[in-house]
């Protein structure tokens, strides 16, 4: 439906306001917000499960290196033992 409206500033205007449409928007807005929840609950979980296997890597990689470093102590400590 078509109303004539005065706006703040004195003028006037129409506007096509249908209450059906603001139901409706309203209604996906609600949608919409349900839908961002999940999709970020969705992210926030991924990123966990990323942040666990980094952690997880950067344990391996800790772990490789020293066994690296021992290696090489003791390869250079026989060595010089000859």
């Amino acid at each position: 439906t078509s109303e004539n409206v005065v706006h703040p500033n004195g003028q006037y205007g129409i506007s096509n306001i249908d209450t059906t449409i603001e139901g409706t928007s309203d209604e996906i807005t609600v949608r919409n917000a349900a839908s961002l929840r999940r999709q970020i609950v969705k992210l926030n979980r991924r990123l966990r499960l990323l942040e666990e296997e980094n952690r997880e890597r950067a344990r391996r990689e800790m772990i490789m290196y020293s066994i690296t470093v021992a290696f090489g102590l003791l390869n250079s400590w026989l060595w010089f033992r000859r």
